[in-house]
């Protein structure tokens, strides 16, 4: 799977939603690729992840982090035809949302 900087991407089978921010050196932050797989070395996502906290996904949570490719590979997916009304929802309202957490690969670097 090809990953892009600013596309979204399912996660898994789940209501949850991923925007690819930037996909950064391991070695030089500062040095960035437009696109990655999960045969890439020396890269990681930087990504905004959104998850609904209600049943309507009317409202939702923002949480940013890094991540490995390798393991986003396993995570997300191109997103369904029929998931495109929730995306434009969430373009919508992204930039107001806060950010309730940052973790690098799932160990938090800012408390909620």
């Amino acid at each position: 799977m090809t990953i892009r900087v600013n596309e979204w991407y399912r996660v898994k089978s789940t209501s949850q939603f991923c925007r690819i921010q930037r996909i950064p050196s391991t070695r030089t932050p500062g040095v960035s690729v437009a696109k990655a797989d999960e045969n890439t070395r020396g890269f990681e996502l930087a990504l905004e992840w959104y998850a609904p906290s209600d049943p309507a996904l009317q409202k939702w949570t923002k949480r940013v982090m890094i991540m490995e490719l390798r393991k986003a590979a396993t995570l997300l997916r191109d997103p369904l035809e029929s998931d495109r009304p929730v995306i434009a929802r969430l373009q919508s309202i992204a930039a107001g949302l806060p950010i309730s957490s940052a973790s690098r690969d799932g160990e938090f670097t800012l408390p909620v």
